[in-house]
């Protein structure tokens, strides 16, 4: 019975031992939150958006409205924009920001058809591709 106490007791002293050693607060002012090396943990979400309708022969635009932690990315590493039909890659399309987070590719299908158009965002050493499957008419 000793030695179990005594372990428990050895147990309880490194726990207080360690809780004393910390003062409970974090300072983040010096965090960088533009840093993606920062210890801040970065989220990555995109909302590719597409046209309802899209004819062969007419552009369409596509857009991919970043963000990282609710705030709009305006500084990604790279966006860019495949557009398949079946598991053929037709294009791979690098674009720039526009505006509020947002990324745009205009495109013009030659042929109707189905095809997807998944966006890969690379931003804050995350990777992120959404797809979605248009029917171009």
């Amino acid at each position: 019975m000793k030695f179990k106490s005594g372990i428990l007791s050895l147990v309880l002293l490194s726990g207080l031992t360690l809780a004393a050693c910390s003062n409970g607060e974090e300072d983040h002012s010096d965090m960088d939150h533009d840093n993606p090396s920062s210890d801040e943990v970065r989220s990555l979400e995109v909302d590719l958006q597409t046209p309802e309708s899209i004819q062969a022969g007419e552009p369409a635009e596509f857009t991919a409205h970043v963000t990282s932690n609710e705030e709009d990315v305006t500084d990604a590493d790279q966006v860019m924009f495949e557009v398949l039909s079946g598991d053929e890659s037709l294009d791979m399309i690098e674009t720039e920001h526009k505006e509020n987070g947002e990324y745009t590719l205009e495109y013009t299908f030659d042929e109707p058809g189905d095809y997807s158009v998944i966006a890969h965002v690379d931003a804050y050493q995350l990777h992120t591709m959404p797809e979605e499957a248009v029917t171009v008419e």
